[in-house]
This record gives structure tokens, C-alpha cells and sequence, in this order.
């Protein structure tokens, strides 16, 4: 039981998380198999410096890469089920990776240590029934509802601008930064809610939530407004609603009319 334990403990799975988070990103870079994903961020417009900054990977359409190199390292496939990377086998025995043929984003904590993953399947790689995104399931280390992706890249920003912009996407937050509005994070796959309040509070009490220009993501975002105002206001912070053009998302919008509009 206590080496069971000692396994499992927080350092323990924080280094299994680090340790698949660069055998992910070393993958994008080098392999073969990644040239889809990286023709994808190059047509998105996201640059080799952003690829370096967010930590992005590529993670093979294999059943076994993650698990393999596990292996091959010494590192047990019990400590990489327990983080969310491999699940097992619905039959027989082991494991197999959970995420397949997917670009990679790192989610990290406040101070800058892989926590989870975010995976988006790529054309040409994933299969057409896969879900576009997938991220790690709730582990010891995450919970999607009290997180924000890069928060930590933002927060001296936040500081600075004395306000949050909230968006929805990773790669709205990623072209945000490039583009200099640094204060951007996002959701993960959740509405904004109660359990990001303390988070947010730590660090400003102004909040701008960015809306896809699609019908979509307005009608969600009415659908939670009135429970969003109600929960912001007992809190005291100040929550503006920045709702785009018909259409674009945010990445759109700056990567085609650039940061100084869409400040605006």
C-alpha cells in the first residue's frame, strides 16, 4: 500500500505528466507522421515561437506510442492511467494510449507544470466519426471546471491590463498572444462558472468573455448569462460580454484584422 502510495503521489504524477508533455511536443517537431499537424498550425498562422511558448505536440494515430516509450523508460503504465494517457483494455490485459492521432495542447497550472491535454483532431489523421476535441478526464491533477488554459502565460498580462479576456478556444488564446493581447486564457470544454471564480479572483476582478460570432455560441452563452451575472456580482467582479462580428471566431478576427481591431 505505501509504495502504491508513494507511486501516486502528486510529485510522482506531476513528472509523468512533464514526461509525456515532451515526448508529445518532441514528436510535432521530428516526426514524420506529424507533418499533418504541422501543415495545420501553419495554415492556422500559428508561429514555430508559439508552438515553443504553449508547448503544443502531436501524439501519433497509434495505439501504443505513449505506452511504448513508457515502457521502454522504466515508467509505469498504473501512474500514466492515473494522470488520463492510457486507458485499459476493455478486454484482456494492458493498456492502450487515449489519445490518437491528435494535435496536442498542454494544459498547465498557475505555475507552469503539465497538468492535462487538451487533443483536436487533425484532417487527414483522425478518423471522421472522432470527437474534434478530447480532453484528459478528471485525475488528481485536473478538473477542467477550476481551470483556465494558459493562465500562466497570462497572469503578469492580467495584472498589467487589470482585466481577464476569457475565450473559448485554444487556438483563440494561442493567436491572442501572438498578436500581444497576452491576458487571453480559456475554458475547457465548460462554461465559465463557479469554481473559475476563485482563480479569477486571485488575480483581477474585471472579466471580458469573448463569443464566437456564430449563433451557436450566443445561444449558449444566453443561456448561462443570467446565472453568470447573478454568481459575478455576489463576488463583486465586473463581467463585460464582447460578442463578435456574424460568423468568425476570435482567432479569425485577429489573424485577418489584427490585435488593434479586435481591441477595439
Amino acid at each position: 500500500q505505501g509504495e502504491e502510495q508513494n507511486q501516486f503521489d502528486r510529485r510522482n504524477l506531476l513528472r509523468a505528466m512533464a514526461w509525456a508533455e515532451k515526448q508529445y511536443c518532441e514528436c510535432l517537431s521530428q516526426a514524420e507522421e506529424a507533418e499533418p499537424a504541422r501543415r495545420y498550425l501553419a495554415e492556422r498562422g500559428i508561429s514555430a515561437e508559439s508552438i515553443g511558448q504553449f508547448h503544443l505536440g502531436f501524439a501519433p494515430a497509434s495505439w501504443d506510442f505513449l505506452l511504448n516509450r513508457a515502457l521502454q523508460a522504466g515508467s509505469s503504465p498504473a501512474v500514466l492511467e492515473r494522470v488520463g494517457l492510457v486507458s485499459p483494455r476493455q478486454s484482456g490485459e494492458g493498456y492502450y494510449d487515449r489519445f490518437r492521432g491528435r494535435l496536442m495542447f498542454s494544459i498547465r497550472d498557475v505555475r507552469s507544470r503539465a497538468i492535462g491535454f487538451g487533443g483536436r483532431v487533425i484532417p487527414g489523421v483522425s478518423s471522421k466519426d472522432d470527437a474534434k476535441y478530447l480532453n484528459s478526464p478528471e485525475t488528481p491533477l485536473f478538473n477542467k471546471s477550476s481551470q483556465l488554459y494558459a493562465l500562466d502565460l497570462a497572469r503578469a498580462a492580467i495584472a498589467h491590463e487589470q482585466g481577464i479576456v476569457v475565450m473559448e478556444g485554444y487556438t483563440d488564446v494561442i493567436m491572442a498572444h501572438q498578436h500581444g493581447i497576452t491576458n487571453a486564457v480559456a475554458v475547457l470544454g465548460t462554461a465559465l462558472g463557479e469554481l473559475h471564480v476563485p482563480l479569477v479572483r486571485r488575480f483581477t476582478d474585471s472579466v471580458t468573455m469573448v463569443l464566437d460570432g456564430d449563433e451557436a455560441g450566443q445561444r449558449r452563452t444566453m443561456q448561462i448569462l443570467d446565472e453568470l451575472l447573478a454568481l459575478f456580482v455576489t463576488q463583486e467582479i465586473d463581467l463585460r460580454i464582447l460578442t463578435l462580428p456574424e460568423g468568425p471566431d476570435p482567432c479569425d478576427v485577429i489573424a485577418t484584422q489584427g490585435s488593434a481591431a479586435f481591441r477595439e
